[in-house]
Formats: structure tokens, C-alpha cells, sequence
């Protein structure tokens, strides 16, 4: 089977998707703290590896993990698809990819989800008006470390949170 060619990175920054800041790197709003973007993909692509960017702050005790959520009919986040599982953050001010297990996205509207286990873990991220959350449609949640949820349960965020730039790849290398 083959696929129409899509963008090889796709995340909440990208054309298909609600914003487009300039992020700057700042620290994790909250231990455990998941936010969820929602990401149009429109034509038929393999999800191959998610990635994010580090921050100028980093350790490998900050753990991360990453996971694509099947939008319901509502359009909310619903049940997980795939997940990257607890990854040890790396090298400061640099794109960190993490294999997850090849997954068909048919066209449609997906989430994505990004945890990190410290508030003193550093990522690139973008600040978002409060005003514009709903908008935007970013969501967030508190979760268990290293278990991304089988069901996203995600409210409105309240305030401090940004919008890191991670997103998943098509691509199985650089």
C-alpha cells in the first residue's frame, strides 16, 4: 500500500495544526504534567517515532513520554494508540526522537501528549494566551509517571501551562 507524502515532523507548531508560536525553552510547569495538542493529519501516514525539544536545562533523571491519542466523536482526546513509554530526557537544546512501534494514522484529527516527571525538566516551548486554550484546543492532565493513560481524561489548563514543541515523525531516521 502506499501513502500520500506528508511533512516528515508534525506537531501542534505545524501548518495542519492550531499554533504557530516562537518557542523559547522554559521549565515544565508541573511534575507529572501531561498537555495534550490536537494535530490534523490530513492524508494517510505512518506515525514511526515521536520526538520533542529539549530545553537548555536537562537530565537523564527527567523522564518524558510521548503518545498519540485517537480523537472521539466529540473530538476530545479518547483512547490511547501508541506511546513512546518513559524516556530518559537527553541533550540540552537539541530534537529527541523515540521510537514507537509504526502506526497507520488514516486522515483525521488525532491528539498528541507530552509528560514530564520534573518541574525543573527544561523544554522548548511556546507561552499561549489563556484566553486562546479552548481555541486552540490544548488540553491537559495530570498523570502517573512513565504510564501514559489508556483513556485521556483532560480538562481546560489552568495558568503557567505552555505549549512544548514535540509531535511525532514520519520518518524512521533523520
Amino acid at each position: 500500500m502506499t501513502y500520500e507524502p506528508i511533512i516528515p515532523m508534525v506537531s501542534a507548531y505545524s501548518a495542519w495544526s492550531s499554533w504557530t508560536g516562537t518557542p523559547s525553552s522554559g521549565t515544565w510547569w508541573q511534575a507529572n504534567g501531561a498537555i495534550y495538542a490536537a494535530v490534523l493529519v490530513p492524508t494517510t501516514c505512518v506515525a514511526r517515532r515521536m520526538w520533542w525539544a529539549n530545553g537548555a536545562t536537562v537530565s537523564a533523571s527527567y523522564n518524558l513520554e510521548a503518545a498519540i491519542y485517537i480523537a472521539t466523536a466529540a473530538g476530545d482526546p479518547g483512547t490511547l494508540l501508541v506511546s513512546t513509554g518513559s524516556v530518559a530526557q537527553g541533550t540540552a537544546s537539541e530534537v529527541q526522537f523515540a521510537d514507537i512501534t509504526d502506526t497507520v494514522l488514516p486522515p483525521g484529527v488525532y491528539w498528541i501528549m507530552l509528560t514530564c516527571s520534573s518541574a525543573s525538566a527544561t523544554t522548548m516551548r511556546g507561552a499561549v494566551p489563556s484566553v486562546r486554550w479552548n481555541e486552540l484546543m490544548i488540553l491537559s492532565e495530570t498523570v502517573a509517571p512513565g504510564s501514559a493513560p489508556a483513556t485521556a481524561t483532560p480538562a481546560e489548563p489552568g495558568s503557567g501551562e505552555t505549549l512544548p514543541l514535540f509531535g511525532f515523525a514520519t520518518t524512521a531516521s533523520p
